[in-house]
């Protein structure tokens, strides 16, 4: 299995209706007359983990706004990318320096934003190895 989040699709395709279910939203979804055009543009998904996360990540950036900033910003990314946003952040100052990486895992790991182990977490942020 890789690193990135899998998504449980259900297409529906019904007459007078062209929809996806993604983990049960249907957000999105189109319902029309048959024979009718329809121009469909998928909506973001706004997982309704973010503002906990953000709230849980305050103390560990220096500026709480960065880590309201931070879910946003890792929508939809794989675990290797969030690692390497992590990497860059902390090398700018914008994590705390007295973060400790297995917090920032546990965090991002309990509301499901990153799905890998903290041994992979510990292979790839840097931050890591430097302390």
């Amino acid at each position: 299995m890789g690193d990135e989040k899998r998504n449980v699709v259900n297409n529906h395709f019904e007459a007078g209706s062209n929809c996806q279910v993604f983990n049960g939203d249907i957000n999105g979804c189109v319902f029309a007359m048959p024979g009718s055009n329809v121009t469909q543009v998928a909506a973001k998904p706004e997982p309704e983990g973010d503002s906990e996360l953000a709230r849980r990540l305050v103390p560990l950036f220096n500026k709480e706004e960065e880590a309201m900033k931070f879910p946003e910003r890792i929508r939809g990314m794989k675990n290797q990318e969030i690692t390497k946003l992590v990497n860059v952040l902390w090398e700018k100052g914008v994590i705390s320096s007295d973060t400790k990486p297995t917090d920032f895992w546990r965090v991002l790991h309990e509301l499901g934003f990153y799905t890998a182990s903290d041994r992979n977490w510990n292979d790839q942020v840097f931050f890591v190895k430097k302390r």
